[in-house]
């Protein structure tokens, strides 16, 4: 059986933020959904999400869900084909990206799947796409590790002068709202 191509035409930083926290999936009574859930400390990356969603014209629905959780979900056949070819071949998506893209989508994953504090870590168990990153952080001045832990690989970015270039090219909301709330918190 022959695997057709998708051509995937949502926003990079929505793609890297589905990749990392994104579910999708197709009802019994064929509606097709996609949603996001992120906890309530994350509420300005749905913030982003449901901006960037309307903007493509998608309709949203946000509500809150269990366990400190906020969901932004959105029924539509395009993007739950266009994600599922995503979830199949992300290192080609990602290479084929240009370079603003490539940032975009690099924002979108770290804010679903990464950590900020003195350094910048991305957790995820697709190793093939973390290495595909991994080089195109190099071509920018960034030179991270990859580690292992467990079942899950973290690309790691431990130096600070690494962390200052990735917070001044990657346009990520995770570290503006922490770095606002650590402002008011002084």
């Amino acid at each position: 059986m022959q695997r057709r191509s998708i051509n995937i035409y949502m926003d990079s930083y929505i793609a890297g933020v589905l990749f990392g926290d994104g579910t999708y999936n197709k009802s019994k009574s064929g509606a097709y959904y996609v949603w996001i859930d992120q906890h309530e400390r994350n509420l300005s990356i749905l913030d982003r999400v449901s901006k960037t969603l309307q903007a493509d014209g998608y309709k949203i629905y946000r509500y809150k869900v269990p366990d400190n959780k906020h969901r932004v979900l959105t029924y539509s056949k395009k993007l739950f084909v266009e994600f599922s070819a995503l979830r199949g071949d992300p290192v080609t998506h990602f290479k084929n990206l240009n370079k603003r893209n490539k940032m975009k989508f690099v924002s979108g994953f770290f804010d679903a799947e990464g950590t900020y504090t003195d350094r910048i870590v991305i957790y995820n168990s697709h190793l093939g796409l973390l290495k595909e990153v991994q080089n195109f952080l190099k071509t920018i001045g960034i030179f991270p590790a990859i580690y292992k832990f467990g079942k899950i690989f973290g690309l790691q970015l431990y130096k600070k002068e690494y962390v200052e270039i990735f917070k001044k090219n990657i346009n990520s909301t995770k570290i503006a709202s922490s770095e606002l709330k650590n402002v008011a918190g002084c």
